[in-house]
């Protein structure tokens, strides 16, 4: 066949649907078609294009195609970054199953950790080596908000959801034949014993009155007070009605002699990501677990401190009249709107700082509540129940340091009263 613009040159004939190699005079190089499969739509045979510069790179680029089709992949795969894979993954399997916060934190952690540090990487060329890599360094310097005092590094905990997020999405890729291979399962976290610096530490008693001393006049600081008194969580504390609330006795916020009361925890105000728009939106939510929908004991000096921040609020809805937004809620905006949680927490970010107290994570008020309880011999199942630990082990599992203390204490009371010489 002679050679000209668009023509091909001389080839072996081969059987149907086994593809062909021939010479692009016009474009001065090599191709090789490999038939793919049959479009659905057209009901014709579908055909992969690949170039080179000589025959045997076409051939080897072929055979390389058709041994990859041979053993299940799909050609698709050649294209799709590992950031596609973790959108299409996370939409497709993990939208309608996960608990909205779930949902939220996963997707929160993709586009922070995992998407701008290996997402432009095609699926099929992600590497154990380059996981690890991130997984080593997030641990170390992996922060995204940065407080003063505060470790670079995220917790190990962090990092193993994050891993375990990597996972889950490269699992099903190789289900669904896009790669031979999950690269993640080839990769490591930090033992234990590196991560003891970065557990969250507790205030001292100190610190904690401090802090509460230094916000009296914060118009929320009676949530900051419950939170530092019930080690309740944050959404539990932001999510309180005042129906939540029974007063001993039968008496009203209007009796001057209130005695004390109960705190029915029973919803969580959370900020999550809508799964339809992507844009953020507050919550409510059934509290994290079974246990943790739970009665709190409130001393009188509690229902006081709920008693005057009771009044102000009344004092924010007159003015606000009609605007006002009136969901019950404890805690909120002046004008009665749900509160942000993470506005919450920088605002208790710059009253520690303010108080001139070591950045610690708001979470930390639960630790003490827990760490001071024990230390001061509580029984572990009471702790337990007052937190809304799902298990007792839970408990003495985050804990174990301060039990450990306690051990050593017990031992010593019998050696004062055994007093051997």
């Amino acid at each position: 066949m002679a050679k000209g613009k668009g023509k091909k040159k001389k080839q072996k004939r081969r059987s149907s649907g086994e593809g062909t190699i021939f010479w692009r005079e016009d474009r001065q190089r090599w191709v090789a078609e490999i038939p793919i499969g049959v479009d659905s739509k057209t009901g014709k045979m579908k055909y992969k294009t690949v170039y080179g510069k000589s025959e045997q790179e076409v051939k080897e680029k072929k055979k390389k195609i058709e041994l990859e089709m041979g053993l299940g992949l799909r050609i698709e795969s050649t294209k799709t970054t590992f950031g596609e894979w973790l959108d299409l993954w996370l939409d497709t399997y993990k939208k309608d199953s996960l608990r909205p916060t779930t949902y939220s934190n996963y997707k929160r952690l993709i586009e922070v950790h995992l998407k701008p540090h290996l997402g432009g990487i095609p699926l099929k060329d992600l590497q154990a080596n380059q996981l690890q890599r991130l997984f080593n360094q997030l641990f170390k310097k992996g922060r995204a908000q940065k407080y003063e005092g505060a470790p670079a590094g995220l917790s190990r905990r962090t990092v193993e959801l994050i891993r375990t997020i990597a996972n889950a999405a490269l699992e099903q890729a190789v289900i669904e034949d896009l790669i031979l291979k999950n690269p993640c399962q080839g990769t490591v976290l930090p033992k234990e014993e590196e991560e003891e610096s970065k557990e969250v530490e507790p205030f001292t008693k100190e610190e904690v009155t401090k802090f509460l001393n230094s916000i009296k006049s914060d118009r929320l600081y009676a949530a900051y007070y419950l939170l530092a008194m019930t080690g309740a969580r944050r959404g539990e504390i932001l999510g309180l009605k005042w129906s939540d609330i029974e007063l001993d006795g039968g008496k009203t916020w209007s009796d001057n002699d209130l005695k004390g009361g109960k705190m029915h925890i029973q919803r969580s105000l959370c900020e999550v990501q809508d799964k339809e728009t992507g844009k953020l939106k507050r919550e409510f939510q059934p509290p994290k677990t079974k246990k943790s929908n739970r009665v709190f004991p409130l001393l009188p000096e509690m229902v006081a401190i709920l008693k005057s921040h009771r009044k102000r609020q009344l004092e924010e809805k007159l003015v606000f009249g009609k605007e006002y937004h009136d969901e019950d809620l404890i805690f909120c905006s002046e004008n009665g709107q749900r509160l942000w949680p993470r506005n919450f927490n920088r605002s208790y970010a710059r009253h520690l700082k303010n108080a001139g107290i070591p950045h610690k994570k708001l979470h930390a008020l639960r630790h003490t509540f827990c760490t001071l309880l024990l230390e001061a011999g509580e029984d572990l199942k009471n702790v337990q129940e007052l937190v809304g630990h799902s298990r007792i082990s839970t408990t003495a599992d985050i804990y174990s340091h301060v039990l450990e203390k306690r051990k050593k204490k017990a031992i010593e009371k019998l050696g004062n009263i055994l007093a051997v010489k």
